[in-house]
């Protein structure tokens, strides 16, 4: 009997220590724990908040500025930029462009080729939109010449019917411009498909070849290339032009205007860009020293 009170009084002295110790743990650190619950708990709701926020706001973006009633997009060269339309507003020239999927010439010189002759890299670089590489780059000459001049789509690269004649606005082709040349009397397009497929064979291999290799490859990429291209003045002028503007469904006043007056005299007259001299970091200093 007195061995059980023993153990009864062991028990029950050991439940009043536990009781001790957690009452101590609560007065000591209960505190504590409640407040970082708190604060962890706080700082949860407040990211939750702001990411809220910042869908909502993505989802006002995209409502306002990618998805208004009518939106542009621009192909860049480097990647595809959406905006919304305003009605009227000089910059937006409703421009959709694209990456041409077909043309070998852009495997290597990308989708915005001129980059060197500052004056008219920019008139360069719009015509590319709907003009191929080769229509300027290749002079035809000859037996080889057929004259003939065709629209492909960018994207699956089959011959189309003139995106002018069926009234899709300027800067929204979604063709370009191809030369057709003579081939044992038969016009064929230029850029046949064993002409893509080595370029871009070379181009998947370009870093495994060795230098000769690569020069031995360009040649045959650029053999027809000519050393100079055609200029703004073989298409822009009425007695001869490159193109037959209305092979290529261009309507009379469209072409009237490719082959105005005014085009012309910019073209001859606009043949260097002058920068004001305040723009040169030298000007002015040799004033002060006087």
């Amino acid at each position: 009997m007195k061995i059980f009170f023993s153990r009864l009084y062991l028990l029950a002295f050991l439940a009043l220590t536990a009781g001790f110790i957690f009452l101590i743990w609560n007065l000591t650190f209960g505190e504590i724990l409640e407040e970082y619950h708190q604060r962890k708990k706080a700082t949860e709701i407040v990211k939750d908040r702001e990411q809220k926020k910042k869908k909502r706001e993505e989802i006002t973006f995209q409502k306002v500025i990618l998805e208004g009633d009518e939106t542009v997009k621009h192909y860049l060269g480097y990647r595809i930029l959406q905006e919304k339309r305003i009605e009227g507003h000089f910059h937006h020239i409703d421009f959709d462009v694209g990456p041409d999927k077909i043309n070998y010439c852009i495997e290597c010189h990308g989708d915005i080729p001129h980059d060197k002759v500052k004056g008219i890299r920019a008139f360069g670089n719009m015509h590319a939109s709907f003009i191929a590489c080769q229509t300027c780059h290749i002079r035809l000459e000859g037996v080889a010449k057929s004259g003939i001049f065709k629209w492909y789509d960018r994207t699956t690269g089959e011959i189309v019917a003139s995106p002018v004649r069926a009234g899709v606005q300027p800067g929204t082709y979604k063709a370009k411009i191809l030369p057709f040349e003579t081939i044992d009397g038969e016009p064929q397009r230029i850029d046949t498909q064993d002409k893509i497929d080595f370029a871009r064979e070379y181009e998947k291999n370009e870093q495994s070849l060795t230098e000769v290799q690569k020069s031995k490859a360009k040649k045959i990429i650029h053999k027809q290339v000519s050393k100079k291209p055609y200029t703004c003045a073989d298409c822009h002028q009425r007695e001869a032009p490159l193109l037959s503007f209305e092979d290529l469904g261009y309507p009379k006043h469209r072409i009237d205007t490719i082959v105005s007056t005014e085009v012309i005299g910019m073209i001859k007259n606009y043949t260097q860009l002058y920068i004001p001299r305040l723009l040169d970091p030298g000007f002015g200093q040799h004033q002060s020293k006087q």
